[in-house]
């Protein structure tokens, strides 16, 4: 199993009661954290997954429970995936299209300051 040090990094998201979305400095890959999974992503796998999760969000059907973890969310290591009730989906989604959002906006400030 292979570990990325993330030692020097930007926050893109955090919230206590969410996770979080970190880039790393160095080797520019985006690390998540959300409920007990940790995952890293390249910027084109975690812009695949923010959008396979926007269609997951917008196409799923009402539970008759929101509580039961019934919402399978892939992810793009082989095998792994997060296992959701509808509350988690949202914020899953709330947190990723944040992070993106901020990761977007810094880059068109850069843009405009070289």
């Amino acid at each position: 199993m292979k570990f990325i040090s993330m030692c020097n990094y930007q926050t893109w998201f955090h919230d206590d009661s969410i996770g979080y979305v970190v880039e790393c400095n160095q080797c520019q890959k985006i690390q998540a954290g959300f409920g007990n999974l940790m995952v890293t992503f390249t910027h084109k796998d975690f812009d695949n997954f923010r959008r396979y999760l926007l269609q997951v969000t917008e196409n799923k059907q009402a539970a008759a429970n929101r509580k039961i973890k019934s919402v399978v969310i892939r992810t793009p290591a082989d095998g792994i995936c997060f296992l959701l009730n509808e509350e988690e989906l949202m914020g899953l989604h709330q947190m990723v299209e944040y992070a993106d959002t901020e990761m977007k906006s810094a880059s068109l400030i850069k843009l405009f300051n070289e």
